[in-house]
């Protein structure tokens, strides 16, 4: 890993014999004690971006993400079936291994000689993809709803061709993979100026658009039993809230996970691109982020979800969302029906296909604001714009050249916390 020295900025990282550009640091722990677990977008020498994860695991895991993700690309790899196929054809579609290595360091030296040591931890980093965009930033009813069907049939996949359950399905751990088109390159003898006889082309709206899980920490064999639970707890199935010794993970708890995680995403949420809802609004289902006693999580979430039709849930939808109410209503009396469908996957894929042939006609949102560029002035600006003139002024000039700021040490006792300004 190398480090700028002026800004503390990492800039590359190596993982095992291939090292990585630095293109973005996504994700830090907010927290002294646990993972301490950094997220970076990489960039590979041949130009492809990554998402890069470093984070120490508990030796006691048991569970290794490097493995997991070996496994799953490679029954992708030999599946016959269309469905393997299909994940082949497209390796934006699934999660796909890079490369992954263990540093060979452990908390266990680093301690020393503490007598009342934490844990062990092993250092442990992994390269994956694809790069996507969070769950809120749907474009419409539509797109969300297209993303928790893709999920559907992801996991169907990897429950019933990989025998392997995620373990954490949670809003943090669902991404959007959008594949737009290359942008076309300019014929040779033609100039890269625009011009308004030769624009540029207009982004394409049909960009292709798939839900993909990430996050495999906790991905383990269908009916391997652990000393703890997994998950979390706005999301986690309710056995798990229930029983916080010996976990028995099942295939259906990934999917009771990925209900919750559209709830909580429709009933947060009161349009695309992370609409919220007015700060004066009453969400009942806020209780499920704040609560930290399982047991009574586990009672609430019981009666929130058990009895949707009759609680405030229901109600208490976004506007947005109150024509795909009925949608979620027959998703939880699938998930939670007695005795469970063998079939549940396919269950769940008619309900909501049925769901996007019923939804109404909508023009999505927007990708992004673009901002434009402020026009360099001219020379005839200069006297009346000096200040503005020589942001602009590239020349060896040692009064308009741009250096880093050095970095300032001092003593700790001159810390002062900062206030709001009056």
């Amino acid at each position: 890993m190398t480090i700028d020295l002026v800004t503390g900025n990492v800039t590359t990282i190596r993982v095992q014999d291939q090292e990585f550009d630095v293109v973005r640091h996504i994700h830090s722990s907010l927290v002294l004690f646990g993972r301490g677990t950094h997220v970076f977008v990489v960039r590979d020498k041949a130009g492809q971006c990554h998402i890069l994860k470093d984070a120490w695991l508990l030796v006691g895991h048991g569970l290794s993400e490097i493995t997991s993700l070996s496994e799953i690309n490679h029954i992708i790899k030999e599946d016959p079936s269309p469905d393997g196929a299909a994940y082949r054809s497209n390796a934006t579609m699934h999660p796909q291994f890079v490369v992954g290595q263990d540093i060979g360091d452990s908390t266990k030296e680093r301690r020393g000689r503490l007598t009342d040591k934490p844990p062990e931890r092993v250092h442990r980093r992994i390269v994956t993809g694809p790069v996507g965009d969070p769950i809120t930033s749907f474009r419409s009813r539509r797109e969300f709803l297209q993303v928790i069907l893709d999920c559907v049939k992801w996991l169907d996949f990897l429950h019933n061709k990989v025998k392997m359950v995620h373990g954490d399905i949670s809003i943090n751990n669902i991404v959007i993979s959008r594949a737009p088109a290359p942008p076309p390159r300019p014929s040779k003898g033609h100039s890269k100026k625009v011009s308004a006889a030769h624009p540029l082309p207009i982004l394409d709206e049909q960009i292709p658009t798939f839900g993909v899980v990430i996050d495999y920490d906790y991905a383990r064999q269908i009916g391997t039993v652990l000393n703890q639970t997994s998950g979390t707890p706005p999301f986690m199935p309710l056995d798990a809230l229930r029983f916080p010794g010996k976990y028995l993970h099942d295939p259906r708890h990934d999917l009771e996970s990925l209900i919750q995680t559209a709830i909580s995403v429709m009933t947060f949420c009161d349009g695309p691109c992370g609409v919220r809802r007015t700060i004066t609004d009453y969400v009942p289902i806020s209780r499920w982020f704040n609560e930290i006693d399982r047991e009574q999580l586990f009672k609430d979430k019981s009666v929130d979800l058990k009895l949707y039709s009759d609680t405030e849930i229901e109600d208490k939808l976004a506007p947005y969302w109150k024509s795909l109410s009925s949608c979620v209503r027959q998703l939880i009396k699938a998930t939670w029906n007695q005795p469970l469908s063998s079939t549940i996957h396919q269950d769940y894929v008619k309900i909501l296909e049925n769901a996007l042939r019923s939804l109404e006609e909508e023009v999505s949102a927007d990708y992004g604001v673009v901002h434009q560029k402020r026009p360099r002035p001219d020379s005839a600006d200069e006297s009346r714009y000096p200040g503005q003139y020589i942001k602009f002024r590239r020349t060896n000039d040692l009064s308009t050249r741009r250096l880093p700021r050095p970095a300032h040490i001092q003593l700790l006792s001159r810390w002062e916390d900062s206030v709001d300004a009056i």
